[in-house]
């Protein structure tokens, strides 16, 4: 009785043995499966990212054309509000579509090898580990090369003293205004480049597609670096819409410091510079912008209020007075057709109030990709940009026609200014084809108090048009230099001229201690 107990306990604990080890074994199995899980969501998400950033790439340069590293970095930390939606969504659709189709078979194949044998299975996952590692690899190698991360973070790394030393502080220098203020209206003209000419007239096509902004220039002021229509190279930190606009009225690039960004924080906007608005606000303007999309993009609300306490009226400003609906959306926001109905009846308001006025406004039809094409566009070209910049060319004459029969107009000064150059890769990829090096941004300055000593043949970019603009104004400024810019009526030397325009921009490229002191954090 007592051995068959015994043996009856033996064998309860021969079953409970195999029980505790059956349930190892299924606590081993779960281990293996949620491992694999993991493994294959590993290879899944590597290869996700590598087609995720090199799609993206090829996406922005597909559409873009050349796009800085400086400016992807800027747009990574300002407010995105206001995009257009439209590409934003045609980027989603272009890259993720891409990556689907990809990624879907891939993971099919993961899973096939979750039912062949162990043996086998090990040596295809490996084969899948160098697949998508490789992957990872080829892509960042490729986006590393396509933006040229290398040169960036040597120049990052290398110090330059070159805007430290030919920095004009314009808050520091003397300016005297005529007794009779001369009003000003602005007019930024999005992605504008002299490329868009004839050949005849110094351009790359056979037939003109701004045949109106070629007659403003020849009848008025264009400072041209040719002895045809010409205008300013571009540097970095000048070339997209917010950068532009401040080489423009600061004299400086918009540069990015990669030490400690001081955009993110985003209480200031370059608070160190001195800009076209402030002098305006100190000598008794009022300062006015008008746009077609939401000011916030970018951080140009920012910059206008802090620099000369513009009053702003964009996109939103319509929607509140009523002007259209959300659903009236178009492109950006509201087309440059109702751009320039909105500033015809704002100009009879502000030229009637007793004091001289700053009018600024950006078109913004003429963005990349394609650009929008309104009610008025005709379909003169075979492609949609360049009856897009046909018709804004078309536009913009009109409307200054309007102006010089307004009587304000007498006392206004018009200046017409390209932002920077077009970023629509159709056009870059065609200069290339046709040899087309001389790519420069347009300029005309209509009913100037003063006139230039040398209008052709100079060497200038954008910031010039800071102390120039001040100039046409019948502004008299000592020594002729604001920021890094220099009066283009004067015959002084630009800095392009003095150094040659590579050398100017290999300096501006690099980091600047100078620069990220005074302007990105100092407070003056």
């Amino acid at each position: 009785m007592k051995q068959e107990t015994i043996i009856k306990n033996e064998v309860k604990d021969i079953e409970k043995q195999e029980i505790i080890n059956e349930c190892i074994m299924q606590q081993d199995k779960k281990r293996a499966e949620t491992l694999t899980k993991k493994q294959n969501f590993l290879v899944v998400f590597l290869i996700f990212f590598a087609l995720f950033a090199y799609f993206s790439i090829k996406w922005i340069y597909n559409n873009t054309g050349n796009v800085t590293l400086e400016q992807l970095i800027f747009h990574l930390v300002v407010p995105i509000e206001g995009t257009n939606m439209g590409m934003i969504w045609d980027y989603f659709c272009w890259t993720f579509l891409r990556i689907a189709l990809i990624l879907i078979p891939t993971s099919i194949i993961i899973y096939f090898f979750e039912t062949i044998s162990a043996r086998s299975k090990k040596f295809k996952k490996i084969i899948l580990y160098v697949i998508s590692i490789s992957c990872v690899i080829a892509s960042v190698t490729s986006v590393f090369i396509k933006v040229n991360i290398k040169e960036f973070i040597k120049n990052q790394i290398t110090a330059s003293t070159f805007i430290e030393q030919e920095y004009i502080d314009p808050s520091k220098t003397n300016m005297t205004f005529p007794e009779d203020k001369q009003n000003l209206i602005y007019i930024y003209l999005e992605s504008i480049e002299n490329t868009f000419t004839s050949i005849e007239n110094g351009g790359m096509y056979e037939q003109d597609r701004i045949p109106e902004l070629n007659l403003i220039a020849k009848e008025n002021i264009n400072f041209s670096n040719t002895e045809k229509l010409g205008g300013a190279y571009d540097v970095i930190g000048t070339n997209w819409t917010v950068a532009a606009m401040v080489s423009q009225t600061a004299g400086v690039p918009l540069k990015i410091s990669i030490d400690d960004n001081g955009y993110d924080k985003f209480a200031t906007f370059l608070p160190g510079t001195y800009s076209l608005g402030e002098i305006l606000e100190k000598n008794g303007y009022t300062n006015y912008l008008l746009l077609g999309s939401d000011s916030a993009f970018g951080g140009r609300k920012l910059y206008f209020e802090q620099h000369g306490n513009y009053k702003i009226w964009d996109y939103n400003s319509a929607i509140k007075e009523g002007k259209m609906e959300e659903k009236d959306k178009v492109w950006w926001g509201f087309s440059d057709s109702d751009l320039f109905k909105y500033a015809k009846e704002q100009l009879n308001i502000i030229s009637k109030q007793n004091q001289p006025f700053n009018f600024t406004l950006l078109t913004v039809d003429t963005h990349f990709t394609d650009g929008y094409i309104c009610e008025k566009c005709e379909n003169i070209f075979e492609d949609q940009y360049s009856n897009v910049i046909r018709c804004s060319s078309k536009q913009v004459a009109e409307f200054v026609n309007w102006i010089k029969e307004q009587p304000f107009y007498e006392n206004t000064t018009i200046i017409i200014a390209g932002d920077h150059l077009t970023m629509q890769s159709s056009v870059e990829n065609e200069a290339k084809t046709n040899e087309y090096n001389d790519r420069t941004v347009y300029n005309a300055f209509i009913n100037s108090k003063i006139q230039p000593q040398k209008p052709s043949n100079r060497k200038f970019f954008t910031m010039d048009m800071y102390p120039t603009t001040l100039a046409a104004l019948g502004v008299k400024i000592e020594g002729n230099k604001l920021g890094l810019g220099t009066n283009l009526f004067s015959d002084e030397q630009t800095l392009a001229e003095k150094y040659g325009i590579d050398y100017v921009r290999q300096e501006l490229e690099k980091k600047s201690v100078f620069y990220n002191k005074n302007f990105i954090y100092s407070k003056k």
